[in-house]
């Protein structure tokens, strides 16, 4: 995954005030990070054609089902990068419940695909696809981690 376009993003957030170059950035880098993702993926599940012709599809759905919960995390991001330094309590609360409903609508999702998935693909494969996942949502997550500072 490509960190340091991520992370160029993120402190050019919270640099200054928000602008049109801020959120173009923030765009190509997600779909920077979504090109390399998929390349992680095909490169990680080894899929033989038939496989892959029955695979890609559903995750290309389920990618899509995924896309409007990361921008409402983009839009989290940016929100906070906008108050940061003057977070009131009222918007940090805001901003946790809105963090939450989006993992939760995160989590809906994929239980939801673990059957999509199961229908064209043997349970191995599906579950060595939900590992290759966690690993690239972990990386991103401690992207963010690292470049987004704590509440003052």
């Amino acid at each position: 995954m490509r960190r340091s376009g991520l992370t160029l993003a993120l402190s050019l957030l919270l640099a200054g005030p928000l602008s049109a170059q801020v959120r173009s950035e923030v765009e190509l880098t997600r779909q920077q990070i979504q090109t390399e993702r998929q390349a992680l993926v095909t490169a990680g599940m080894q899929l033989t054609e038939e496989q892959a012709q029955a695979f890609w599809p559903v995750y290309r759905e389920y990618r899509n089902e995924l896309a409007p919960l990361g921008d409402r995390m983009v839009e989290l991001i940016l929100g906070y990068a906008e108050q940061y330094g003057s977070v009131t309590d009222e918007y940090a609360g805001k901003m946790l419940a809105e963090y939450l409903d989006i993992q939760k609508k995160q989590l809906d999702i994929r239980n939801k695909y673990v059957s999509q998935f199961g229908k064209v693909l043997p349970p191995m494969l599906v579950a060595r696809f939900y590992q290759i996942e966690n690993k690239l949502d972990a990386v991103v997550a401690y992207d963010l981690a690292m470049s987004i500072p704590v509440l003052q």
